[in-house]
């Protein structure tokens, strides 16, 4: 590969990368000439890296100043673009920091006091420490913000706008993220300095990603989690739609003989962090979260998405479904639904373009239910005419 900077070469070796994904083909050049750019590409195609690598190649090193800023909608997805960056980053004297709340901010007053040159945060801690006067933006080249979308649908946009014009009009920003639709496209177009590029890749559905779904009635729905984590080496990714169903579906999965974990976006910085690196250590095998606690999460071997409700959006859809299968490894989605839920969910399919077909669970293993030659006694709750978790 031909970067501008050893360090990154190194790092790109260091990861065993063979060759340059389409987003960052195409993203990379135009953010190496200072364009504008508006990113859209499916989850799990290297979009992190396609802004990470110009935005090391324009620091600096000698000058202790904010270069550039990137902002996006979560803690989480704010660690893990910091990790990116250090990673790559190694051995160049470049200085990052992370600035997300529920830490304290004197703390994060005493890191700026560091120089960092290159920054990542959540939109409202960012404003904070620009209207403390501690962070200043005036020197600031690059300004990213990653899942521009969710930003903007999650009521975020005044602290984005705020950050973009706290920068001199010439800097550069990139929208990024996998789904880009119009309304955020235009809220964009009010902060750029030019006319910006737009990159957009086409979702291509890997042919390593099953789609199915199994139809059932929504108090089998915990008893059919417990049997997709007890499958031999699965590790299962549930999304819910809202977390008031969390603590339901939790009471309910703590009857079973199961190691499970609940990711709550309203749960402490330090909880949560501990929860995600365990997931990602295989300590257990099912994690269940809601689509925003989750957003932009990269966790490696994912052998299972179970949409335990449907979400009403497409983009919902898709961000979600891209948990697994990333890169070129293999993954099933798989929808719990009740008879209710299965135009919804064929509408959904249709938009993605995928064929979702009726599967079930036998014999440790999910496979179509037209290969199934003889039922599997399935599990019942104790008492049939308890209620369980209800919307």
């Amino acid at each position: 590969m031909n970067f501008m900077k050893p360090f990154i070469t190194e790092a790109w070796e260091r990861a065993r990368f063979e060759k340059m994904m389409p987003v960052q083909e195409q993203a990379i050049p135009l953010l190496r000439e200072r364009k504008d750019v508006l990113v859209e590409a499916p989850t799990g195609t290297g979009k992190t890296l396609a802004y990470v690598i110009p935005a090391l190649e324009l620091i600096d090193e000698n000058e202790p100043h904010i270069q550039v800023v990137i902002t996006a909608p979560t803690r989480e997805l704010v660690m893990q673009i910091h990790q990116v960056i250090q990673l790559f980053a190694q051995g160049s004297g470049i200085k990052s920091g992370a600035f997300i709340g529920g830490v304290e901010l004197k703390r994060q007053h005493e890191r700026l006091k560091k120089k960092p040159q290159i920054i990542v945060g959540t939109p409202g801690r960012l404003v904070e420490l620009i209207d403390s006067k501690k962070m200043k933006m005036h020197k600031v080249k690059l300004i990213v913000l990653d899942e521009a979308d969710q930003i903007y649908e999650s009521g975020m946009s005044a602290s984005a706008t705020r950050i973009a014009n706290s920068a001199l009009r010439d800097r550069q920003l990139a929208f990024i993220s996998a789904t880009l639709p119009e309304r955020t496209a235009e809220w964009g177009k009010t902060l750029f300095a030019n006319e910006p590029e737009r990159v957009q890749v086409e979702r291509v559905v890997s042919t390593q990603v099953k789609f199915g779904y199994i139809e059932m009635s929504r108090r089998l729905k915990p008893e059919y989690l417990r049997r997709l984590a007890n499958m031999q080496g699965a590790k299962v990714l549930t999304f819910i739609n809202n977390r008031s169903f969390l603590g339901p579906l939790n009471g309910e999965l703590s009857k079973f003989s199961l190691k499970y974990r609940i990711l709550d976006a309203e749960k402490g910085k330090r909880e949560r962090m501990e929860t995600l690196r365990s997931y990602k250590r295989g300590e257990f095998p099912l994690l269940v979260t809601t689509g925003l606690a989750a957003r932009g999460l990269d966790i490696e071997a994912v052998t299972h998405v179970v949409h335990y409700d449907l979400p009403e959006s497409l983009d919902d859809f898709v961000h979600r479904s891209g948990r697994t299968g990333r890169g070129n490894a293999s993954g099933m989605v798989l929808a719990l639904v009740t008879d209710h839920d299965l135009r919804h969910l064929k509408t959904l399919a249709k938009q993605m373009g995928v064929e979702m077909e009726e599967m079930e669970i036998y014999r440790g293993e999910v496979i179509p239910k037209r290969e199934i030659t003889e039922p599997e006694t399935i599990k019942r709750p104790a008492n049939p005419h308890r209620k369980g978790p209800t919307r």
